[in-house]
């Protein structure tokens, strides 16, 4: 498996009367492909706060990758994330005056599986593969398009060859054109190197890329959350 859950619950340190997720069980299959979806507040980034390291759970089991990251170290779980997950944010992230090319690589910089002679070229195969062309890689992110930027962000969560794929709302600021060539291009990523993606967003036109649907609203358990 993936992932896997078991009877986790999560509360912030500073609400503890306020359970946020109440997840009894839950999992995700090696190579699936995951659409998770709920309204705002429902708890879709804290379950992938909770699933990146990012966030510890206050009870329960949580495993990733044959990992427990409930047992880790948070430097443990940075490390963990920098060699296995990969992460699209819904506003990219980008250090914005890095170019194209130095954002990726200060990506690979976390993990020491990046570390051989054939960085460099790989990082231009991915720049080439979504489409930047060449005349893009070193100019400041910050003068790249919208589109341009989020391609940027795939290849910087693809450098590390994560198992894991996660994003977080990617298509949320795009046209339905950008945001179906962004669906169709991420798709044959995953695809093409078995990764195991998890997709959350409210969007529910975006259900039918994928082979299992879950509604947040479902899965959470938690009193404390408004229905759906």
């Amino acid at each position: 498996m993936a992932i896997e859950l078991s009877n986790v619950r999560f509360h912030y340190p500073e609400q503890p009367e306020q359970t946020v997720l109440n997840i009894p069980e839950w999992s995700v299959s090696n190579a699936e492909h995951v659409f998770v979806h709920g309204p705002s507040g429902v708890g879709k980034s804290t379950l992938l706060g909770l699933l990146s390291g990012l966030l510890t759970p206050s009870d329960g089991q949580l495993t990733v990758l044959g990992q427990r990251l409930d047992k880790m170290s948070n430097h443990q779980r940075d490390q963990f994330r920098a060699e296995n997950i990969g992460y699209v944010f819904q506003e990219f992230n980008l250090i914005p005056y890095l170019s194209a090319f130095d954002n990726i690589l200060l990506a690979s910089r976390f993990s020491k599986k990046m570390k051989s002679k054939s960085l460099q070229r790989d990082i231009k195969h991915l720049l080439l593969a979504l489409n930047i062309s060449e005349t893009q890689w070193y100019k400041p992110t910050r003068n790249l398009s919208r589109g341009q930027q989020q391609r940027v962000s795939i290849a910087r969560a693809l450098i590390n060859k994560p198992q894991l794929l996660i994003a977080d709302e990617p298509t949320s600021s795009l046209d339905t054109a950008n945001r179906d060539a962004f669906m169709s291009l991420l798709m044959d990523i995953v695809t093409e190197h078995k990764m195991t993606l998890l997709f959350v967003s409210h969007d529910l036109s975006l259900a039918h890329y994928f082979n299992r649907v879950e509604s947040l609203c479902v899965i959470n358990r938690s009193k404390d959350t408004e229905p759906c």
